[in-house]
């Protein structure tokens, strides 16, 4: 018999994973909440609401929004999604859960590349002629070939998952999950590596391809073996964090900025909220640009700021922040409009 996908979400919660839902029959997390589905032009929602994910209060809630930003181990939160939606799959989230998962393809359709594209970086044996190659089976057996290793899934043993469309994701652990990053094809053609914020998919998750079966009897995840490891790495899916970068000063940051002259006072607040979103933490700075441009509007009505001005003093410390412009504007023009009713009002 086979159990139920709920059962299964509390086995993987069980090992330490973290699971959130897929959609019944899809590998898709279900829909976000209108909060918190971002508009595009061809489908305005005029109730989406601002803010970053990890700031996201439906996730806060116990909601399952952002999909596998919502993972969690919690069973009381488990049994509440599957209970609501029985039919649910299980996404295992890769960081979350210190793993990374091995996605071996097999699509018939798929382009082929130059037969140096194979395996990228690897020199390939006499044998290994394109027509050799018929899907990421062939691929990952290619490199097992050169490399003189077994297939990384049956030595040592790990839990190892048939997907629906007749591919493998093989699940590994590591011990340094958030420096590991997900990337189609850059190991080998029709070879995938599932890690950071990307997900698995948990046997007994049925799409409208089929089931996910686990294959043979193992159930426990065993190290990235070395060889592969060093593969990935020399691949580019691992990669150091760079050293951090000391932030500018507000003094620097305004020493930057043609700023009008409007008095000592929204000078000082101008600074002030500078060198509020230049130092905002990662999760905050949305929410803290946002306040910054409504605590700057209310000086638009009386004329002591123009928006412009505004926007230009924002932008400069929101980029010091490691925000990107799309975002940073947004947030900058919906805090503008707000300020300006407050001073209106006042």
């Amino acid at each position: 018999m086979t159990p139920s996908t709920h059962r299964v979400a509390r086995w993987c919660a069980a090992q330490g994973w973290a699971v959130h839902p897929l959609s019944p029959g899809t590998k898709l997390p279900p829909a976000n909440c209108r909060c918190c589905s971002r508009p595009t032009p061809t489908r305005p929602n005029p109730q989406y609401i601002e803010h970053e994910t990890t700031d996201c209060r439906c996730i806060e809630a116990g909601g399952h929004c952002h999909g596998v930003r919502a993972a969690t181990t919690d069973p009381a939160r488990i049994d509440r999604w599957w209970s609501a939606e029985p039919r649910f799959g299980v996404g295992v989230a890769c960081g979350a859960s210190g793993l990374v998962i091995l996605d071996v393809d097999d699509h018939a359709d798929a382009d082929r590349p130059a037969n140096e594209e194979y395996l990228p970086g690897v020199e390939l044996p006499d044998s290994a002629r394109s027509e050799a190659f018929q899907s990421g089976w062939d691929t990952i057996a290619v490199l097992c070939e050169v490399r003189n290793a077994p297939l990384p899934w049956m030595d040592p043993p790990t839990l190892t998952v048939l997907t629906a469309g007749g591919g493998l994701q093989a699940w590994f652990r590591v011990t340094d999950p958030d420096l590991w990053h997900p990337g189609a094809g850059r190991l080998g053609w029709q070879l995938d590596l599932r890690a950071g914020r990307s997900y698995g998919i948990a046997p007994g998750t049925v799409t409208a391809s089929g089931a996910y079966r686990a294959l043979g009897d193992c159930r426990t995840v065993a190290t990235l073996p070395s060889w592969l490891d060093a593969d990935l790495r020399r691949t580019g899916h691992y990669r150091k964090p760079e050293p951090a970068r000391q932030r500018p000063t507000a003094r620097q940051l305004l020493a930057t900025i043609q700023r009008p002259k409007s008095g000592a006072y929204v000078d000082a607040v101008v600074r002030a909220e500078v060198e509020q979103v230049a130092g905002a933490a990662t999760g905050t700075r949305n929410a803290t640009l946002y306040s910054a441009a409504r605590a700057l509007g209310r000086f638009i009505p009386t004329g002591q700021l123009s928006e412009s001005e505004i926007e230009t003093c924002l932008m400069v410390a929101g980029t010091a922040a490691g925000l990107c412009d799309a975002e940073m504007r947004s947030a900058i023009r919906s805090g503008v409009r707000a300020g300006i009713s407050k001073g209106t009002a006042a």
